[in-house]
């Protein structure tokens, strides 16, 4: 009985220590660092997206902002020409 629990223990540890035991060990090894390795490739190709986004985003605001600014002068300079006309049209009232 001892002979034969020494020679599964004996096999278990060679299969185990053996080569196609160290193969099997590298597999999985690789395999999880392929898999992690592919999960960070998708964040990273999440996040170069998002930070494009942003970047066309910033650039869109900036545009507005800009065409905004050029609206609310144009709407000044009517309310300038407004005025002067309301005063030209009442000196013109009061002059008939």
């Amino acid at each position: 009985m001892t002979e034969n629990l020494t020679t599964i223990i004996v096999t278990a540890i060679s299969v185990t220590f053996g080569a196609g035991g160290w193969k099997f060990y590298e597999f999985l090894i690789r395999n999880k660092r392929e898999t992690a390795k592919e999960a960070k490739s998708e964040q990273t190709i999440y996040r170069d997206d998002l930070i494009a986004r942003v970047e066309r985003l910033e650039s869109d605001k900036d545009n507005c902002k800009d065409e905004l600014m050029d609206v609310r002068a144009q709407a000044s300079a009517l309310t300038v020409k407004v005025e002067f006309l309301e005063r030209e049209l009442d000196r013109i009232k009061y002059k008939h």
